[in-house]
This record gives C-alpha cells, structure tokens and sequence, in this order.
C-alpha cells in the first residue's frame, strides 16, 4: 500500500485547527496577565500583540505542530526551519512597510525601538539550532553583531529550499543598523505543549480557589469565544483592554473567590423517553402538563438534570460535603411534606382533589430553595422538587404514592 498522502489528508483541517486553538489560548493567557493601560489583540497586528501603552507593542507569532520526534516529543525547531524563518521575514515585512509610513531608515528604526518580536512554539529546543545560539549570545553582548550577520548570510548560502532562500533574502534587504536593532529585539519561546495548563495556572495567580479553576476557566472561556465571535461577524477588531477585560469578566472572577456556589454551563442529555420518567406521570395525573406539552416536558427535566449535576459536581469541586446535600434534600422534603399534610383538607371530590394537588404544586414552584449560603435559582429549586419526585419521595395527587403500585 502507497504510503503517500491522499489530497484530503494534506488539506486537513486538524493541523490549521489545532493552531487556531494554540493561538487562542496564548492571547487568553495574555489577557489574564493584562496590566492597567495595556490592550491585547488578536489577529490585528499580528498573532496575538500586546500594547503596553501608547507606543509600544509586542509582536506574537505564535507556530504550534503536531509532528513528534521519536520519543514521542514535538519535534525541534531547525536553524533553517520554515516557521523560524517565514516568521522573522514578515516581521521585516513590518518593519519597511511604506504604506505604514515606514520607508526611511529612521522611519523603521524608531518603529524597532517601540517593538517586541516573540515567536512562540511547542517545538522543542535543539543544541543543534546554532542560529539561535548566536542570538543569544548576541543579546547577552557575547557575541557581535557581524558573527550573528554572517551566520545568516551563511544560512542563506547553504539552503536549497528556494522559499527559506528567499525568506532569509527578504530579511537581508533591511539596513545593517536596523537589522542590527531588529534582531535585538527577537525572543524566541519554545517548548510551550501545555497552552491550557499555562491559562490555568494564570488563573490560580488571580487568587482563584484550586477547586474552582476549571469552572471559571470554561465560563471564560466560553464568554470570550462568544464575544470574540461576535466582534467578528460585527466586523471589529478583536482588542481587548484591561478595562474591557475586567467590567466584562469581573464576575466570572468574583464567582471563583467566592463560597457562594456557582452554576457552570451544562447542557444535558436528555432521556429518549420524555414521558416515561416517575416525575413527569406525576406531573400528568394532576394535569399540569399533557402529553403534547413536549416542549414544557423537556424544560422540567432539563432542570431536573442539572440541579442533580451540580450537586455531584459542587461535591467532587470541594464546594460542598455530601452531609450538605443530604440536609438540603431533607428540607425540601419536610417542605413539601408540610404542604402535602394540609393540601387536601376539606377535598371529597376528585376534582376539588386535582384542584388541591395544582394548588400545593403551584406553591412549592414558588419557593426558592437554599443551599448553604447560596439561595437557588427558580429552575433549579424547581429541578430540585423534580428530583425528589422523580426519586419516589414526593408527589402532588392524594394518592400519589399509591399510583406508585
């Protein structure tokens, strides 16, 4: 069997995806390490860039691959590698663009002195990469700047890959002085796999409580992709400063310092028998729904679903001990039982019966349940009634547990 790449495999979309979400979670960790008057961006000015006031900026290309060398590692980044090179060729690019106002030598001088250039990757370092040995002996003033230039011009020499060829050529065309100044400002960042184990722990130096990380790490996740969404479609730019970041996301941050509990995103998975469920019969025997009310059926047992969740999830999150829930199960069960006791007074007929049990039902949805210092939602105070219901320990007819036979 041929070993060659199909046309379909060489335009996957799993490599450029998986650099789309490296770049991502980079500029979400830049945002968590925002200062007062700084601004981040996303594929404005480059990858990701920081402003860091008015005139300054940091240039980020960021350059993730899932190629892995023998032991498993990603492999490393060469001193004649494509991603290197292309890199600091579109950074010249920059640097001489005229219609930015930057053909002149000092033109392009003054805009290297108010830059930062970072190429990031999960490639690993190579003792092999003598390009960027040189430039950071050159950056610690080891080495001159004529050592580094002709090691270059070397590179550009020895490549018979034409498009590096021309890279390296196109980099060759600014002036000594600014490349000089250019190359100065270059920071290479290699090694960077975990992107999200990185955010994380950004998160953990916001003072975020160690059980609370993941959750606040996917509502934030899941509001800036949003946002970031629709700032696209809106035809803005995506930049974000810190005064942005914090009256949009303060909350998601104060919910992860705070003992009150929080609810994480969740969609359920529903049952594939909507009606067969214990709590909606109970729910149909008293006539608060019908067997076309699909729709209203599906919203109670979405609620049922995921106060059930939470209170598995705040256990295993450290937010609550099993004895809490336990004790919250029990007062809402003496809830209802007192209501239960006295619904049914004075009812002979089985329509002053329905009538009752509507009623008692009607009162109990009201309620808004508590759960350690955290008063609950009306869905799920109302999920946590569905619940028990749906656990054979309340119900709203007279004869509810009776119809249980």
């Amino acid at each position: 069997m041929s070993n060659e790449k199909s046309f379909t495999e060489k335009t996957s979309a799993d490599d450029k995806s998986i650099g789309f979400e490296y770049q991502y979670y980079y500029f979400l960790d830049r945002l968590l390490n925002l200062k007062s008057g700084q601004t981040v961006g996303l594929e404005v000015k480059d990858d990701v860039h920081t402003t860091l006031d008015a005139d300054f900026n940091i240039l980020v290309q960021l350059k993730h691959t899932v190629r892995s060398n023998a032991k498993g590692d990603p492999v490393a980044l060469t001193e004649l590698d494509s991603d290197l090179w292309k890199t600091i060729y579109n950074w010249s690019q920059v640097i001489s663009d005229k219609a930015e106002g930057r053909k002149e030598l000092s033109q392009q001088l003054r805009y290297v002195e108010k830059t930062e250039f970072h190429l990031v990757s999960n490639k690993s370092e190579s003792k092999a990469n003598e390009f960027l040995q040189i430039l950071d002996r050159f950056n610690l003033g080891e080495d001159d700047f004529q050592m580094l230039l002709d090691h270059v011009k070397s590179l550009e020499s020895k490549t018979v890959d034409q498009s590096i060829k021309g890279y390296i050529d196109g980099v060759l065309k600014l002036e000594t002085e600014v490349l000089e100044a250019f190359f100065r400002r270059i920071k290479v960042e290699l090694g960077l796999d975990d992107i999200v184990g990185r955010v994380k722990r950004s998160l953990l130096e916001k003072i975020i409580d160690p059980d609370k990380v993941d959750t606040v790490f996917s509502r934030l996740d899941s509001s800036i992709r949003t946002d970031n969404f629709i700032a696209v479609k809106r035809g803005e730019a995506i930049l974000i400063s810190f005064d942005d970041f914090m009256k949009r996301y303060r909350r998601i941050f104060d919910d992860g310092r705070t003992k009150k509990l929080v609810y994480p995103k969740f969609t359920p998975e529903l049952p594939s028998d909507i009606f067969a469920q214990r709590f909606i019969r109970r729910l149909l025997e008293i006539g608060d729904i019908s067997e076309s009310d699909e729709e209203l059926a599906i919203d109670y047992t979405t609620y049922k679903l995921r106060i059930s969740r939470y209170l598995q999830q705040w256990v295993q999150e450290g937010d609550l001990v099993s004895e809490e829930i336990e004790t919250f199960h029990e007062e809402v069960f003496v809830r209802w039982r007192n209501e239960f006791r006295v619904a049914f007074r004075g009812c002979s007929t089985p329509h002053q019966i329905i009538d009752a049990a509507m009623a008692l039902l009607i009162t109990l949805r009201r309620d808004q349940f508590k759960l350690g210092d955290t008063e609950l939602s009306t869905t799920l105070s109302n999920g946590e009634l569905y619940y028990l219901s749906d656990a054979g320990q309340i119900g709203w007819h007279k004869d509810w547990s009776a119809n249980e036979q």
